[in-house]
């Protein structure tokens, strides 16, 4: 089962989110719900193969999907194809390679296998969120007054609506999949500063695209990931593109108060819009990592498998 959940933002979000975070507050949805032995038997059925596997947001403006761009973009492009003057191929080189989203129309020609419009996606649009500074003055707790007088400014961030795809390979709740994660995404706010109201969103139920629902069975060697992800062995690198990020996510300290903030340890993270060839067809690639006794981070990609010949 895939379902497709729209968020639409309530105010700013502190960081954006990915697909770790969707899960995260997916299982204190659980926990707050179910109770903390029914969390874990949850995270234990992770070890045979994932239950419920995440994307990252996907963004939507005007009706239309943009997807996070495929890593082998513009890696093997022939320059003279992009214009005739080596100065203007250059700089239209550089803004392809620093495209971070593509349109559904582009993303389906890419995983068809058929050639890619390099001028139709330079053209595009893709303004879907903007970094803001707020201003906050330091107040003293015991007389109600502003320290110093001073203004200090936090970075947050502005986004429109996004999707986000959920596959349902295993379900054992009561509620039906779309009940229990309209439920929980409605309730519950993604990400930090949830004290002072970020991270809240109204989320509703979208209709699958039709055309995604091919690709998420598997064929072929290749596959796309909507979503970060570890590595995994049944995935070789040598004949992948792909970018890694390191990341040192805070421990959730706001639904279960446990002294200080805790970090967990820094991790690297294979980046959304990776293409990675496959080893074997498992249909399942990055791990839950056990970080401690009881703390767990998502780290599974999301696949959308390519029909046509080796990417470029």
């Amino acid at each position: 089962m895939l379902l497709t959940l729209l968020f639409k933002p309530l105010g700013f979000l502190k960081s954006l989110p990915s697909s770790h975070t969707f899960f995260g507050a997916f299982c204190w949805g659980i926990r707050l719900l179910y109770g903390e032995e029914r969390l874990r038997n949850f995270l234990e059925s992770y070890k045979t193969s994932p239950p419920v596997v995440f994307s990252s947001p996907i963004f939507r403006k005007e009706g239309k999907l943009y997807f996070p761009k495929p890593a082998s973009f513009g890696l093997r492009v022939d320059l003279r194809s992009l214009d005739k003057g080596e100065f203007f191929a250059y700089r239209k080189h550089k803004k392809l390679k620093s495209l971070g989203f593509v349109s559904e129309e582009i993303l389906r020609d890419f995983l068809l296998g058929n050639a890619i419009n390099y001028e139709k996606l330079l053209q595009e649009e893709r303004s879907f969120f903007e970094k803001a500074l707020v201003p906050h003055a330091s107040i003293n707790r015991l007389t109600s007054t502003t320290t110093g007088r001073e203004l200090f400014f936090e970075g947050v961030f502005a986004t429109g609506e996004f999707c986000l795809l959920v596959k349902i390979n295993r379900w054992e709740f009561e509620e039906k999949p779309e009940e229990l994660m309209l439920a929980i995404y409605n309730l519950l706010p993604l990400g930090g500063n949830k004290s002072t109201g970020m991270g809240l969103f109204k989320v509703s139920l979208l209709k699958t695209p039709e055309w995604l629902l091919q690709y998420t069975e598997e064929a072929g060697e290749y596959f796309y990931s909507l979503s970060d992800f570890f590595y995994s062995q049944n995935i070789d690198l040598q004949e992948s593109y792909y970018e890694v990020e390191v990341k040192r996510p805070a421990v959730e300290n706001y639904f279960g108060r446990h002294g200080n903030l805790l970090w967990k340890k820094p991790m690297p993270f294979i980046k959304a819009g990776a293409v990675m060839k496959v080893k074997d067809s498992s249909g399942y690639y990055g791990k839950l990592k056990q970080v401690s006794h009881n703390l767990y981070h998502y780290g599974y990609a999301f696949p959308l498998y390519l029909r046509g010949e080796k990417p470029c």
